[in-house]
């Protein structure tokens, strides 16, 4: 399996020697490269790269469907949706969660209250960029929206008990110690970890609430995610096996949605509390 970053900017390339007599690969010969795509619409790109590999000259038939489905989809892409107070950027807490992970977390819980939810969680991953308050007035449109939530995941509304609720937080650091990706959660509910904690053992079981409850191991709670991570997604396999499913609309629309409520009141604003608490060694 090869994948070549993100938003199209590298074509991983794989190179196989086959050994024709037993079909095996020929593991020391084999050869993959990432070969940069210099499309021109990164302006954040450092100027090196950008030197060594200049943009590329439009091929005329794709430039053609590109322009028409633009144009086909901009009255779609620029409907305003609601006004900001200030951005919801993507700069974790020092516990892990951030302003926009807790935004959509909070718009998937209101979309799923009819179906019981009462906790929600969103993969980091999937929050592909900042919804960003443009000058003057901090308009933000359905593109905004869909370009923090690109990839038409629904909404599933699950049941875990108070026990696979920490399991599954314990899962987002990989046995190895070389990955952690922190679901960000929705309000109300709130926990703190411990780094000098060995592996499954860094969540602080006391520290688990719901709405100023302690988490119960032995209570149900019904959570919601969107579809990715139902399916076990960023190798959160606990959430395939959880049982009485429910589907919900897809994660875009329940977060134009929420803002579209939410803004009916005025600008939106950024929660600034952190739901996740980091305990540093010796606190």
């Amino acid at each position: 399996v090869i994948q070549g970053a993100s938003f199209g900017r590298l074509v991983s390339v794989g190179d196989l020697q086959i050994d024709r007599g037993s079909g095996e690969v020929i593991r020391d010969r084999t050869r993959a490269q990432n070969l940069p795509v210099p499309n021109g619409s990164d302006e954040a790109l450092d100027p090196v790269v950008r030197r060594a590999h200049p943009p590329l000259t439009a091929d005329p038939e794709v430039d053609t469907l590109v322009t028409h489905y633009r144009a086909r989809a901009a009255p779609l892409a620029s409907r305003p949706v609601a006004r900001l107070a200030a951005t919801f950027d993507r700069r974790p807490s020092d516990g892990g969660d951030h302003a926009a992970g807790r935004l959509i977390a909070d718009a998937h819980l209101a979309a799923t209250r009819a179906a019981g939810a009462r906790i929600a969680f969103t993969n980091p991953g999937g929050v592909r960029g900042d919804l960003v308050a443009r000058p003057p007035h901090g308009d933000v449109t359905f593109g905004d929206v869909f370009t923090q939530q690109p990839f038409g995941n629904s909404l599933v509304t699950l049941t875990l008990s108070g026990t696979q609720l920490k399991q599954l937080l314990e899962s987002q650091w990989s046995r190895r110690g070389d990955r952690v990706r922190f679901l960000q959660p929705s309000r109300g509910f709130s926990y703190a970890w411990a780094d000098d904690r060995p592996w499954g053992e860094r969540v602080d079981p006391a520290s688990l609430q719901l709405d100023g409850m302690r988490i119960d191991p032995q209570g149900r709670y019904r959570v919601t995610v969107n579809s990715f991570l139902a399916a076990g997604g960023d190798s959160f396999a606990l959430l395939r096996d959880a049982d009485e499913r429910v589907g919900g609309p897809l994660d875009v629309d329940a977060l134009a949605s929420y803002l579209r409520a939410a803004g009916s009141a005025g600008p939106v604003a950024p929660d600034p509390v952190a739901r996740i608490r980091r305990i540093r060694a010796g606190e």
